[in-house]
């Protein structure tokens, strides 16, 4: 009898625990959550030699980001250029090490919603050679302000406004499900060629420069030598507020656009030299308002943006030094 009962008792809290599995998986996916994945991928970076975006905004046209060593390239229509390494580092980064929020949904019948389709999203593909390490869709995104909070407002004249809330929705290649994630994703994906490219122009330690020198057209030339911490020019010592404000300027310089035809009529020339005898150089010559240049810090990258950028900065008057 004791047995009998027993068993039977089993059998009910069995049936029990059974049924509340079974509710819990149905409230769960009536309200799109899951046990979630810790991170979406888990890739050694260090077996990424290549990674393939496919921007929302180039309706299925690529670009190609390729490693070369400690280097990167960027592929785009047949042509090649010098990538920026460590903006492209951070994209691999973000990608592998992405973490899911929530889960928004399991379907695929819910991409077009959460523009996750083929046409309506972006994709970053992670390559070892043809080989694809990690696939990640990125689609709709969303914001939502944060509650604003009068009474704190009129207490404390310093009273910072809490952040909003930044929402991305995305899925991986080999999975239906959708998964909220935080941050503005597309932002970083959905680019064009040129927003991955080098866009370095100079690059020098202010602190080790001994020379540089000055060339332009006429007899405008100058060059400027250290001299037992003096800078000087033909025998003048210049103003040392002014060359402190120069190399500040021109230590870390960036163009903003780029140029595909190089007509090779510089007439404009600055060479920097360190203690090491390195020189950073400089070439350019003016077209309307706008100044085309190349350094031999980013060999074969032609740059073309607004004179009173950094053209401005670079080439001035001896003048310019003397108070």
């Amino acid at each position: 009898m004791f047995r009998k009962f027993s068993l039977k008792t089993l059998s009910i809290v069995f049936i029990a625990l059974l049924a509340l599995v079974i509710i819990a998986r149905i409230v769960d996916h009536s309200n799109g959550t899951n046990t979630l994945k810790s991170m979406l991928f888990d890739v050694n970076t260090d077996n990424v030699t290549s990674v393939v975006i496919y921007p929302k905004m180039l309706k299925g046209d690529k670009i190609e980001l390729k490693k070369a060593g400690d280097n990167w390239t960027v592929l785009r229509n047949g042509n090649t250029y010098n990538g920026e390494g460590t903006m492209i580092n951070r994209l691999i980064d973000q990608v592998n090490k992405l973490k899911p929020l929530r889960l928004a949904a399991r379907k695929t019948d819910q991409w077009e919603k959460y523009e996750l389709t083929d046409s309506l999203s972006s994709v970053v593909k992670l390559m070892n050679g043809s080989k694809e390490l990690a696939s990640l869709y990125i689609g709709k995104f969303s914001y939502r302000q944060a509650k604003q909070n009068p009474a704190m407002m009129q207490q404390n004249q310093y009273y910072q406004q809490p952040r909003g809330t930044m929402t991305t929705y995305v899925r991986t290649g080999d999975d239906d499900e959708v998964y909220a994630v935080e941050g503005f994703l597309g932002s970083m994906i959905n680019r064009d060629a040129n927003a991955f490219r080098n866009k370095q122009l100079v690059k020098v330690n202010k602190t080790n420069l001994n020379k540089i020198s000055f060339n332009y057209p006429a007899d405008s030339s100058f060059t400027m030598v250290l001299n037992e911490d003096k800078w000087m020019s033909d025998g003048i010592a210049l103003d040392s507020a002014s060359v402190a404000q120069y190399l500040n300027k021109i230590q870390n310089l960036k163009a903003s656009a780029f140029a595909d035809v190089d007509k090779g009529n510089y007439t404009h020339t600055i060479q920097i030299q360190d203690n090491q005898m390195n020189i950073a150089e400089v070439k350019a010559y003016l077209d309307g308002d706008e100044a085309v240049m190349v350094s031999n810090q980013n060999e074969g990258t032609i740059f073309k943006e607004k004179k009173d950028m950094n053209f401005s900065k670079l080439f001035v008057s001896k003048s310019a030094f003397i108070k």
